[in-house]
């Protein structure tokens, strides 16, 4: 029986170049004009997607702002209400329990419990219970759990099973916002999906989904909503690519190969401002060719799969490194490691605030501009000792320029180290004592300090003049010209490009499908986890012999109804028959591992992604090693999407 269709609820397929975010500001323009006393809700998956879209419209009626942000504003003014505090006791109480008896002995909760101690007299339950009086979100990856204090994940998975035991909170939503918007949806969580899902179906307002599958390059959503989206009204698209050339356009459907999913080019794009066709160049010196294509396109853009390379790319590889490595700036963490590099003007640490603040300062200094530079220096009394510029007689513009002289001399010696630096304008009582003091005694900069100032120069010449790219770090940016490396990396998340051109060189790929078959596995791995009740990673000899049975089963089970498939025979045929003819731990965990599959999902989608970015030129180069063995299929499905071959 086909699905009923949510005529309501709309799924958009916006690619890159689609114009998603003017179509979204447009219609909350025009919607707000037809309907000024409603009220539009606009949920985007970053606090910069939300600045984006909310720039220019200035309405009290509309809510622009991240899921974790609205819950915050809308849905926590039900959690004080003890419904909702004994079903977070309901939800936590196992877990109180064993943070309680901490069994394991773990020191830092054996420190957290005695702290409890010192402020309320006694840990029990009943004091912990009697102590809550909220549902609080603590903006951190972990919980609060004596404090009823949610992480970044348990705020929303709470939130859906607030909203699927009261009802009311579902139609408080769909009373309070008659026009919603889901912005990014595929990297959304299926949790929040679910949320405005329910909500929404059956009232009377509207709400859309907008995104492209192919850009979902981030493993916040995990397949369960697939059902409900085949509910979804499919009747809107942006489907002209204002971006690039219609040449390029005709390569993305190619690679895409979905007719539901077609790209029209914009009619003001011309094939004739192209500077070559699309070019494939498979070399045995891929660094050599990116220099060589670098030094005939200087302004090109060259595009790597991961930040890492990215940072690498523009000689800042330790200062990515270490940031990367501090405890505040963890994956999970509100601020993450491409937030404090990449932030010029609002940065949220303190160290990379005060070194931008000293490059605005040396570059208007070096321009002349005495005036900016005391004024700078007057506005930022937190960070800098302006009392030390304070002009009052005419030798006192020259004791300034001297001490500015040394300080930024200082700053711009390429081999000081930056603790360096900050000693020297320490020395010369340019920084604040009380800021330099939080940044010199904090451990956590302890590796960051010892790296070369050189780095942090590369790094903001970079960022005013960005050359070097990732998907993961600017998704959506485009570009004239992309020099797209297409390599494999064992990073998280795996994305390996040898199986996805090995997979595509020997059948029709389609990304629905492709999807499917990996959600099918991937459900099949968290069936055997939760049976055996361990990680499939985990598993020992004996743990191996004890679930033998069933493991072998659903093993055999999903050959036999994937044997057919063109996914299951290119990416895990070979490992899955190895364990069915000669089964045991080895064979088990070499034929269940989740990346056998998504790693060439992910190299797919970030392949489309990439070829995405170029406006009027594109060249792709692969290490030969790379494709070794299927080389010669390869370059046929290139020219028959339309590229032109350097094979060296």
């Amino acid at each position: 029986m086909a699905n009923e269709i949510n005529e309501n609820i709309f799924l958009v397929n916006a690619p890159a170049g689609s114009g998603k975010t003017t179509e979204i500001r447009k219609m909350v323009d025009t919607y707000l004009r037809e309907y000024p006393e409603d009220n539009i809700l606009c949920i985007t998956y970053t606090n910069r997607a939300a600045d984006e879209l909310s720039k220019d419209i200035e309405s009290d009626k509309v809510f622009f702002g991240t899921i974790h942000s609205f819950i915050n504003h809308f849905i926590s003014s039900f959690f004080s209400h003890r419904a909702i505090i004994d079903l977070y006791w309901e939800v936590y109480r196992d877990k109180i329990v064993e943070r309680i008896e901490n069994v394991e002995d773990k020191d830092n909760v054996r420190e957290s419990n005695e702290r409890y101690i010192e402020k309320y007299g006694r840990l029990d339950l009943e004091t912990i219970y009697s102590n809550i009086q909220e549902i609080t979100y603590n903006e951190a990856p972990y919980n609060s759990l004596y404090l009823g204090a949610l992480s970044h994940d348990d705020l929303i998975s709470f939130t859906r099973i607030v909203v699927d035991k009261f009802p009311v909170v579902k139609r408080k939503i769909a009373d309070k916002y008659q026009l919603i918007f889901i912005d990014e949806y595929q990297d959304t969580s299926a949790d929040v999906l679910h949320i405005f899902y329910e909500a929404m179906k059956k009232s009377s307002g509207k709400m859309y989904l907008l995104g492209d599958k192919m850009q979902q390059i981030y493993k916040t959503y995990d397949g369960s909503f697939e059902e409900e989206f085949l509910t979804l009204n499919r009747s809107k698209n942006l489907n002209t690519n204002y971006r690039t050339t219609p040449y390029i356009v005709s390569i993305l459907n190619r690679i895409y190969n979905d007719e539901l999913y077609i790209q029209n080019s914009y009619k003001q794009n011309k094939d004739e401002d192209m500077s070559y066709l699309p070019e494939i160049i498979i070399t045995s010196i891929p660094d050599e060719e990116v220099i060589k294509k670098k030094n005939e396109y200087p302004d090109s853009m060259v595009l790597y799969l991961l930040n890492k390379s990215r940072f690498y790319g523009i000689g800042a590889e330790n200062l990515y490194e270490t940031v990367r490595k501090m405890e505040k700036y963890q994956h999970g963490k509100k601020y993450g490691v491409v937030d404090v590099l990449t932030n010029l003007e609002s940065n949220p640490d303190k160290l990379f605030a005060l070194l931008f603040l000293f490059k605005q300062i040396c570059t208007d200094y070096k321009k002349g501009l005495y005036g900016q530079v005391l004024k700078t220096i007057k506005d930022h009394k937190n960070q800098l000792n302006s009392s030390k510029y304070s002009v009052k007689q005419h030798t006192d513009k020259k004791t300034i320029k001297l001490l500015l002289d040394n300080v930024l001399g200082a700053f711009e010696q390429g081999d000081n180290k930056i603790v360096d630096f900050l000693n020297h304008a320490k020395e010369l009582d340019m920084i604040d004592d009380e800021y330099i003091e939080e940044i010199l005694g904090d451990e956590d900069y302890a590796t960051v300090l010892e790296v070369s100032i050189q780095e942090f120069h590369n790094l903001v010449n970079y960022l005013h003049n960005p050359y070097v790219s990732t998907q993961h770090g600017v998704k959506g940016e485009s570009h004239d010209t992309v020099l797209f490396i297409a390599a494999n990396s064992s990073h998280d998340p795996v994305v390996n490009i040898s199986k996805f051109f090995e997979l595509w060189s020997k059948y029709e790929i389609k990304l629905a499908e492709f999807e499917r078959f990996y959600y099918a596995y991937k459900n099949m791995l968290n069936e055997i986890e939760s049976n055996i009740r361990m990680k499939i990673t985990d598993l020992k000899k004996d743990d191996y012999v004890k679930h033998k049975e069933y493991i072998f089963q659903s093993v055999s089970d999903f050959s036999e109804a994937y044997e057919e498939n063109v996914y299951y025979q290119g990416l895990i045929k070979n490992d899955i028959e190895k364990f069915l003819g000669k089964d045991g731990v080895t064979s088990a965990k070499a034929c269940l591992k989740e990346n056998l599959v998504y790693g060439a999902l992910s190299a797919y989608k970030l392949f489309y992604v990439g070829c995405s970015r170029a406006r009027k030129n594109l060249s792709i180069i692969i290490d030969k090693k790379d494709v070794q063995g299927f080389e010669e299929p390869l370059i046929r499905k290139f020219e028959t999407c339309g590229f032109k071959i350097k094979n060296d």
